[in-house]
């Protein structure tokens, strides 16, 4: 009088609860015979079974769903850095600092891909304070790092290979950060449209306090006319660019470079790893593209060593 015997997997059996199988059982009208368990197909106990494998099965599908649509899932620049704002790697006002350098940076790489035709190619005629001559670009590319870093209200001291001295930034527009860079290394590259780079560094200008030491330390002459104290401060202020420029690398709050090849790499560590972000030119964004760089603590060639 029963139907053939219905075969429930154990993968199945885990959706249905332990506690409905305890009181179905405990019902005699509902209980089956002990001969008849898990046969016939309008047992009420049959039934639960595969409605919750079903509902399981459901489950299953939309998880995987879930998954394939996180694979395509990107994360930008500035989601990254909103994530180690949140997270308490950095505050909002580097973040800001950030931004502007890798803007200056986007900037940069459309110039070097027009860089021959807009006549851009071959050198400005000066050099720098390394001895080296000076590209059109090295100028052009000064010149946006600057203005990208004053429009924040953030930087106090900006620090370039282009410039003879560090540049205190006017007070209306300065803040408590010094940025070092070279807006272009490499530039001889630049006629040959071979890799090209920008290098920079972020430090706290508080961090520091030895020019102002320095300065505390000298006494005041009473006979000092207006154009001599005018004079020290000048030279104190000068003194404390140069210093807060000098720091040692542990005074880092971030670093990291810009390359400028076949594809637009942007490389940052904020002390806890060393991230890779990629320019996408559809979005105009540098997404995520490698997290926690190493150097491999072998290569191919270490075993002929």
């Amino acid at each position: 009088m029963f139907g053939a015997e219905l075969a429930i997997p154990s993968r199945q059996l885990l959706y249905y609860s332990t506690t409905t199988i305890t009181t179905r059982w405990s019902n005699p009208i509902l209980s089956p015979h002990p001969s008849s368990v898990f046969t016939g197909i309008s047992s009420p106990l049959q039934i639960g079974l595969c409605r919750a494998a079903a509902a399981g099965k459901v489950i299953e599908e939309d998880v995987s769903k879930q998954k394939k649509t996180n694979a395509f899932e990107i994360e930008s620049l500035t989601s990254w850095l909103l994530e180690q704002q949140r997270v308490g790697n950095l505050d909002a006002e580097l973040t800001i600092v950030i931004n502007s350098i890798s803007l200056a940076c986007k900037q940069i790489a459309s110039l070097l891909q027009t860089a021959n035709i807009s006549k851009l190619t071959g050198s400005q005629g000066t050099i720098n304070i390394q001895g080296e001559n000076q590209a059109k670009l090295d100028v052009i590319a000064n010149e946006v790092f600057c203005n990208c870093l004053r429009s924040t209200g953030l930087t106090g001291i900006i620090a370039s290979e282009e410039e003879e001295a560090p540049i205190a930034v006017e007070e209306t527009y300065s803040g408590n950060y010094t940025v070092v860079f070279d807006p272009i290394d490499g530039s001889s590259n630049i006629d040959t449209s071979l890799t090209t780079g920008s290098i920079f560094g972020i430090y706290d200008s508080s961090n520091n306090k030895l020019g102002v030491a320095e300065s505390e330390q000298e006494p005041e002459e009473s006979n000092s006319t207006p154009a001599t104290l005018q004079q020290r401060k000048l030279d104190e202020k000068k003194q404390k660019t140069i210093v807060s420029v000098c720091q040692p690398g542990r005074n880092l709050l971030a670093a990291g470079y810009c390359m400028y090849s076949s594809s637009v790499v942007f490389v940052l560590s904020l002390g806890k790893g060393v991230f890779s972000f990629t320019l996408d030119p559809m979005y105009g964004e540098f997404i995520l593209t490698q997290k926690n760089i190493q150097i491999p603590k072998s290569g191919q060639s270490s075993s002929n060593t």
